[in-house]
């Protein structure tokens, strides 16, 4: 008993001893620029987990242990500051402006905490405001116009349509080149596969994310980022931080939109009511009826209405914190028949355990559906297809429940009410991570992630369907896990007071799995959906592993916190390549200076002039993994079936047992300057990537029995320049404006080609040697010395003829002077850009903002099939032209086959983001803010383009197959009235 009483006497004095220790310290914090306060900014208890945020008035209340506490004050925009608490309970923080954040620490790897100025390479920070206040369905649709040198452009319309995003270019051919993804340390999956096929039309795995969810993300472009990160980061880093618990009084957000959707942009279509009678344009049918027109495109697109409903509430009790959220998400297509719905759940719990040992763990579950419609290429089902092709004469619409039949081609009102088209995606991001902190300088993390997702693609044909009497059912399921296990070890120590050593060094392993069951039947039962409902005509059943491991070693230097030098060494095995070619080195070596911070500099009168000045470099190897499957390099035979029972066939592409990852080497040079007390950043960085070891398909000798076999042959460059401004034009107390610019190039050219061109999709895009990647390859308009179109003798346009000359083309004349000799192809056309830039304004008035933003894409082209169609067949506006007699008669017939033709510049300036908010304080306690806002996305496109929209791609987020437009959905102009309440 006396020992119970002993230790219940401990036990109270200890507690009463760490309570006693405790003391509350609050203060406001203010930009030193105007005086005003600054909600938001994060307080830490440094060396630990306990945190808070300040509220609208720029107030904060923290709890610290001991009298020797650091409080950390970080503000993106601004530098971050450190303040030693010793007896006061009232501490007052004014912090100056930092507009390229060279004083903001970030994560360049798993765990690895590293202050900008430190890095030799381009590393930009996206702040949770920017991404929820865009208006963006994605977090990838949101990254547009906020990066220097990302190109970010939304493939499709349709209301969770897929993003490609580009950071410097194009590195692979067969492969992708997007970059890697990673949410609170967890390589997520963002593939966009198409379960059954919707002509083109495909999903980003980012949509299952929601943004409200994201506190900051952070992108790191070079192959000097790989170092770390590995070869899966080749195409750069896109790291995603969720938000967490940090007040210890509950926090609570509610965020509730509507949206409202429409097209900005219709396709240009036949209005005559003229036939042709010969060679004659009559008023009449053949049958003596009055010629009437209809736009099928009434039929096809609507005004679409969205909703969304975000519920948050964090909390920090002591040293543990925690985040709950959930949310959905209705959103309707402007394609009538389409839409999408996605509902998500998110739980964060962060725990200090002991001083020196800190957990995390967080799961993220997500529920979506989309009813799609068919975009293109299907002609028995696609909508807009069927615009195209269909002759406009006769109206869609069921009589006595009866729809007219078009021929093969779809009646556009049967397709929306009858075709059932579903996609369905679950999918659960789980991660723990331990960070420990033993002895001082000295850091261990370790981060396991789970990425697992279930999608299961349906189609529905019903029985009497006109194209399809007999009827269609189609499933396929897709089964995906990645596993990431990231291990990282730092030790940072004094060599002397004046030279500090950080020692890196970590391993990782992923492993990733998806196997795919499909099944395809015809001639259904009527009213009977599923595929035992009729006779099976397709299955497929496929699984496949691979894994990935690295480790590295990288040692950085810093003199006078000013100067500092890195080098590391990392090597990456993929299972998908060759045993004797897996395992791969790759060295980085990366350096800044910061000039501003010598004596010389700041008692220098241009020191006043120009605050900070940095100039940086880094040099860094990577490989590509993605341009081969798991079991590419075997050769891989295809069953049939041989007299009733399973055989083997030949495939026509070989296996490879030597092939190796591509080699990607990177250049870049920078610099980082700050005016005016750090109100106006302007980072400026030039690069170079040479890629080698190329993996292309090599045509073979015939002998061999096979066609092709993937080996490294070419060569690929990137060349580009990046500007980033950052300004704050104004700041005032009551009245703030901020801008933001950026601006970049990259040069692509691709060269190693066998044969010197390798065409993709239909022929049209390639990669040619001495040209950039993605390429139109065509046919072409033939023309006189002057450059006029050399019409025939009938008046018509025509192909160019001749023959080739060192894989060139070359014209041939008789004696006429009209074409002979072969039809000619040559590069018509490139789908990228000269340059993209991005103008940001942000205004503040007391309690109004207003925010707008332009993204620019110039000398850009685009193929569009819709123009090729529509000026030859009955339904366009070519058509029109002839019936009016504007043209002759044969003219679209004629351009049909010169693909010149319909080569458009699809260069645009888009109003990419429109907002005004205001935000209300009531004077009551138990509400903090009320936000009203009224945001606009993607209100008007300046171009000059003949479809709907340029920015669309039907290839979805191939690599090579870019600036395609044919029967696509185009970007919808999108409304939203919010409102966000935090108590």
């Amino acid at each position: 008993m006396l020992k119970k009483v002993l230790l219940f006497v401990f036990f109270m004095a200890f507690i009463i001893n760490v309570f006693a220790q405790e003391k509350v310290v609050s203060g406001v914090i203010k930009a030193s620029s105007d005086g005003s306060t600054l909600p938001g900014v994060n307080v830490i208890v440094k060396g630990t987990v306990k945190g808070t945020v300040t509220d609208i008035d720029g107030k904060y209340t923290i709890k610290v242990s001991g009298s020797d506490a650091i409080l950390v004050f970080s503000f993106i925009g601004m530098k971050t500051q450190e303040v030693k608490v010793t007896q006061q309970n009232h501490v007052d923080v004014t912090m100056a402006a930092d507009a390229l954040g060279l004083e903001e620490v970030v994560v360049t790897g798993a765990g690895a905490l590293t202050k900008k100025k430190q890095l030799g390479n381009a590393i930009s920070t996206i702040p949770a405001i920017d991404i929820q206040e865009s208006g963006a369905i994605s977090v990838g649709s949101a990254l547009s116009g906020k990066l220097a040198g990302a190109q970010v452009m939304q493939n499709s319309g349709n209301p969770s349509g897929g993003i490609s995003v580009r950071l410097r270019g194009s590195s692979t051919v067969l492969g992708s080149s997007d970059p890697l993804y990673i949410i609170d340390g967890v390589i997520v999956n963002n593939e966009s596969r198409e379960l059954i096929d919707l002509g083109g039309y495909t999903q980003n795995r980012l949509v299952d994310i929601e943004p409200q969810d994201i506190e900051r993300i952070e992108v790191i472009k070079g192959a000097a980022a790989a170092a770390i990160y590995g070869s899966r980061a080749s195409n750069g880093v896109v790291q995603i931080w969720t938000k967490r618990g940090k007040s210890e009084d509950v926090s609570i957000n509610v965020v509730s939109s509507l949206s409202v959707s429409e097209v900005r942009k219709q396709l240009p279509y036949n209005n005559v009511n003229l036939v042709w009678d010969g060679d004659e344009a009559v008023a009449t049918n053949p049958d003596g009826s009055a010629v009437q027109r209809y736009d099928y495109q009434d039929l096809i697109f609507r005004t679409a209405v969205g909703t969304k409903n975000y519920l948050s509430i964090s909390r920090a009790i002591g040293d543990t914190k925690y985040f709950f959220s959930a949310s959905h998400f209705n959103n309707e297509g402007v394609v009538n028949g389409t839409n999408f719905k996605r509902s998500t759940a998110r739980l964060r719990i962060d725990d200090q355990l002991f001083p020196w040992m800190n957990v995390s763990i967080g799961t993220n579950v997500s529920y979506n559906t989309s009813q799609n419609q068919f975009n293109n290429e299907d002609f028995n089902y696609g909508l807009l297809t069927s615009l195209l092709f269909a002759d406009n004469t006769t109206d869609m619409r069921p009589t006595d429940g009866v729809y007219p039949s078009f021929g093969w081609i779809t009646n556009i009102q049967e397709a929306i009410d009858l075709v059932d088209a579903e996609q369905i995606n679950k999918r659960v991001i789980s991660d723990f991570r331990l960070a420990l902190t033993p002895f001082k300088g000295f850091s261990l993390d370790y981060t396991m992630g789970c990425d697992y997702s279930n999608s299961l693609g349906k189609l529905y044909v019903p029985v009497g369907f006109n194209t399809t009497p007999q009827g269609v059912s189609k499933k396929q399921s897709l089964d995906e896990i990645k596993i990431n296990n990231d291990i990282n070890a730092r030790y940072l120590f004094n060599i002397t007071d004046d030279l500090v050593s950080t020692t890196s060094a970590g391993y990782s392993l992923q492993y990733e799995r998806y196997q795919i069951l499909s099944l395809s039947a015809e001639n259904l039962i009527p009213a009977v959906e599923s595929s035992n409902a009729g006779t099976v005509t397709g299955r497929n059943d496929y699984k496949a592993e691979k894994s990935i491991r690295g480790y590295y070693l990288q040692q950085t230097l810093g003199f006078r916190d000013k100067l500092f030098l890195t080098g590391a060494i990392r090597v990456d095995e993929s299972s998908v390549f060759g045993d004797d070619e897996r395992r791969q080195t790759y060295p980085k070596l990366s350096g800044s200076y910061v000039m501003s911070d010598n004596d010389f500099w700041k008692e220098s009168g241009f020191g006043h002039i120009m605050n900070t000045f940095k100039v940086r470099s880094s040099w860094g190897q990577a490989g590509n993994m993605t341009a081969i499957e798991a079991y590419d390099r075997y050769t891989n035979y295809n069953t049939a079936s041989i007299n009733g029972t399973t055989g083997l066939i030949k495939p026509g592409t070989l296996g490879n047992e030597n092939i190796k990852p591509e080699r990607q080497t990177e250049f870049e040079v920078g610099t980082d300057m700050e005016f005016l007390g750090g109100r106006l950043g302007l980072e400026m960085t030039y690069y170079k990537q040479d890629i080698e070891d190329l993996l292309l398909e090599r045509t073979l000798s015939p002998s061999t029995g096979a066609e092709f076999r993937v080996e490294n042959v070419g060569t690929m460059t990137n060349k580009g320049f990046e500007l980033l401004v950052k300004a704050g034009l104004i700041q005032k107390k009551s009245f703030s404006w901020d801008l933001t610019a950026t601006f970049s190039t990259n040069k692509n050219e691709v060269n190693g080609i066998e044969g010197d061109i390798i065409t993709y999709a239909w022929g049209e895009s390639a990669a040619k040697n001495g040209y950039p990647l993605g390429v139109f390859y065509g046919y072409y308009y033939a023309r006189d010395d002057d450059g006029n179109i050399l019409l025939t003798p009938d008046g018509l346009p025509q192909r160019e003829k001749g023959h080739y000359e060192n894989n060139e083309a070359v014209a041939d004349r008789d004696s006429d002077g009209q074409p002979t000799g072969e039809n000619l192809k040559k590069v018509i056309g490139d789908p990228n850009p000269d340059f993209i830039a991005s103008l940001i304004n942000e205004v503040k008035y007391k309690n109004w903002s207003f925010r707008v933003q332009f993204d620019a894409v110039q000398g850009y082209d685009v193929i569009s099939w819709d123009k090729r169609i529509l000026n030859r067949f009955n339904g366009g506006d070519g058509y029109a032209k002839e019936l009016l007699g504007e043209r002759p008669k044969g003219w679209g017939v004629a351009e049909y086959s010169i693909y010149d033709s319909f080569i458009e510049d699809g260069s645009f300036v888009k109003l990419r983001e429109l907002s005004v908010g205001y935000r209300i304080k009531p004077q009551v306690d138990w509400c903090e803010s009320i936000k009203l806002s009224l945001t606009g996305r993607n209100l008007f496109s300046f171009d000059n383009y003949y479809g709907m929209d340029p920015e669309v791609n039907r290839e979805g987020q191939s690599n090579v197959v870019r600036g395609n437009d044919m029967a696509s959905v185009p970007i919808p102009r999108t409304i939203i009235f919010g409102v966000n309440v935090n108590f």
